[in-house]
Order: C-alpha cells, then structure tokens, then sequence
C-alpha cells in the first residue's frame, strides 16, 4: 500500500505539476521581440503598442475630435477598462506611477499573453495580462 502510495505521489510530480504553458522570462527588450506561432505574425512588443497603455493607465490620452477617432483607440480603451476590473480598482485605490514590461510572455496556440506590472504611486504592484490573437478586433 505504501509503496503503490508513494509511486503514485512521484508519477503526479513528474506530470501532474507541470504548467499548462511556459512564460518566457528575460529582460523587456528581449520578451518584446517573441513572435506569436500563429499564422498571424505578430510580437509581444506589438501587443504591447495596441493596447496603448500610457493613455490607458497614465492618462495621457490624445485628444479626439468628432469624427477623427479610427475606433482602434477606443475600442482598445474600452476593452480595457471594461474587462480589467481589478485594474479599474487598482487604479482608484492607488493611482499608476509606472508601467513596466514585458515581465513575462505566453504563447497560445493561436495568441500570445504578455504579463505588464503596473506601480502604484504608493508602490504597490499589479500584473495585468494582455491577451492578443493578432487580429484588428482582438489588438486590444
């Protein structure tokens, strides 16, 4: 009984413990070059310029007049903030300072998921992921 038990235990650390997909680590420069395995071809990097986070978390978002917003910028503003309601709490409770990153990268078999960090203005941390299949609908 024992020894079954003990096998069993060593069997599920060897394959039960392993994660589903492996983030990749490094330093920004180099997760932001990591390119998606899709038939789109598309990078973290990219990922990262589409959902446009400064203007998203910083505020520093371009004016738009009437009739001059190209729907990528307010759709991505608007995905985010809709979705992201732990950032949204984030963001009421403890402002953004910075926004660092990539810290880690994920590649789907159809996306990539880049993990950022947003900092606090009083220094606490939150890491959002960003999900992107490449597509115009799914930049943001």
């Amino acid at each position: 009984m024992r020894r079954s038990l003990f096998l069993l235990l060593a069997i599920f650390s060897l394959f039960g413990c392993k994660p589903a997909v492996e983030t990749h680590r490094g330093t920004p420069a180099e997760l932001s070059a990591i390119r998606s395995t899709s038939e789109r071809s598309f990078s973290a990097g990219d990922v990262v310029t589409w959902a446009q986070l400064d203007d998203t978390f910083l505020d520093r978002s371009a004016k738009l007049e009437v009739g001059a917003a190209d729907g990528k910028t307010v759709l991505g503003r608007l995905v985010i903030l809709e979705n992201g309601a732990e950032a949204d709490a984030f963001l009421k409770a403890h402002g953004c300072a910075q926004i660092s990153g990539p810290i880690g990268v994920r590649k789907l078999p159809t996306a990539l998921q880049v993990d950022i960090e947003l900092t606090g203005k009083d220094g606490q941390k939150l890491i959002i992921i960003l999900t992107s299949d490449g597509t115009p609908a799914g930049e943001g």
